[in-house]
């Protein structure tokens, strides 16, 4: 882990309220966030006669001499039925395991690539979240080596056994109103359907595909150095992303001068699974609102979670700001009940009830002012994995969930 890249806040209230009608649930979800900027992501930038990735974490997480990179904010959740073991009691610690990317034991490229599974069949390089489940051995075992074959991954999709990963990104799905979302079971995969970003091809001498209609963004691209100086484009101008209305093919012509800073990721209208949730976040320069809404019966139920009024779920949240990866605040698992007040046990934090409320196509159609705020603690996990938690000297009562991560972080009489 680079230390650098830790946030200066150790923990981050996240302040929800929640709705449903008789077909959607709304939420809405508030944080502060002083730092401006946090649309911003993934840049490519024209830099002393070659175009360079800026990539990395943004300049306000890293003070590191030479930085260069900007990365968007999220808010992301995992939402399960009570179908995934020990999901309830470890929240998203139980998807981080030995070997995945970002840990100092992250499996090697080469290691994946070469693995059956996750380069033959996936196509991947690295290890990125799953659920213990999806490998052979005791259910709490969760080595990726031992993953189990496609058709025992399939039945338990067809079981409802994955957690599904709803995510707001400032950058790669705001701009065109939707969310992203995907589920976990052995990888952490997009549902299925066209999501809202894509990758532009480029080289380091031709540049990329795509740039800024100049006649909406002044030379067909942003300026690195005036970003970089904290002059950030408006975040509700539509002029930071690459979405439809504002983009035209490459022109070095017009776009090719030091400092040209375009994104690598167009945006685009979402199709399918991947398009069931509707976001909208707006930074009001001291916090980020943001809504998000779905129908509760998608009908795709092997890739997203089904919901029914008067029924208990779970969720458990997540922040990113201004870095990916492990480098975020992550949330304990609530009970969420849609009308209906949970149990409230001391080994878990507080629940959340979903009010009912009149017809509301949209969560701008909430009246949210009259729902009760539910504040929760995110923590900075650093690299704990669900392999120590399940190796350390608690094992015993983890493999047995006999304890929760609630407890175990010393906060059962909160």
């Amino acid at each position: 882990m680079n230390d650098d890249w830790m946030p200066a806040e150790r923990e981050k209230q996240l302040r929800t309220r929640v709705a449903h009608d008789s077909e959607r649930l709304h939420f809405q979800f508030r944080w502060d966030q002083p730092d401006p900027g946090g649309w911003i992501h993934d840049m490519l930038v024209y830099h002393e006669g070659e175009w360079r990735q800026f990539a990395d974490p943004s300049p306000w997480v890293s003070d590191h001499d030479g930085h260069t990179g900007f990365y968007e904010d999220r808010l992301s959740f995992f939402l399960d039925d009570g179908s995934v073991r020990g999901f309830e009691e470890f929240a998203g610690w139980l998807t981080t395991h030995e070997g995945m990317r970002s840990l100092p034991s992250a499996a090697s490229p080469a290691d994946v690539e070469s693995h059956p599974h996750y380069g033959g069949r996936l196509g991947k390089s690295d290890i990125r979240k799953f659920i213990p489940q999806a490998c052979a051995g005791e259910w709490w075992d969760g080595n990726w080596r031992e993953v189990r074959s496609p058709d025992e991954l399939q039945a338990m999709k067809a079981r409802g056994e994955f957690l599904d990963l709803p995510m707001w990104r400032a950058h790669r799905s705001d701009p065109v109103g939707y969310g992203t979302d995907a589920h976990v079971l052995d990888y952490r995969h997009a549902d299925s359907g066209r999501r809202t970003y894509t990758s532009q091809e480029w080289t380091a001498d031709a540049g990329p595909e795509l740039m800024f209609d100049p006649a909406i963004v002044d030379g067909g691209a942003l300026d690195y150095h005036a970003v970089s100086a904290g002059e950030f484009p408006a975040q509700d101008s539509g002029t930071y992303a690459l979405t439809p209305d504002v983009t035209v093919p490459f022109d070095p012509d017009v776009a090719e001068w030091e400092g040209a800073m375009i994104p690598r990721r167009p945006v685009r209208e979402p199709s399918g699974s991947a398009a069931d949730w509707t976001a909208s976040g707006t930074w009001t320069g001291d916090e980020w609102v943001v809504t998000m809404s779905r129908r509760l019966s998608t009908g795709t139920p092997s890739d997203t979670t089904q919901l029914s009024p008067g029924e208990t779920y779970l969720w458990a949240p997540a922040i990113h700001h201004g870095a990916g990866k492990r480098w975020h605040w992550a949330g304990y698992t609530h009970r969420l009940g849609l009308g209906v007040a949970p149990e409230r046990t001391a080994d878990l934090p507080p629940p959340l009830v979903a009010h009912e409320v009149e017809s509301a196509t949209t969560a701008a159609d909430v009246d949210w002012e009259r729902l009760p705020v539910h504040t929760t603690p995110l923590v900075f996990p650093g690299v704990e994995s669900w392999t120590d938690l399940v190796s350390g000297h608690r094992a015993s009562a983890v493999r047995n969930l006999e304890t929760t991560m609630w407890t175990l972080h010393g906060r059962a009489d909160e």
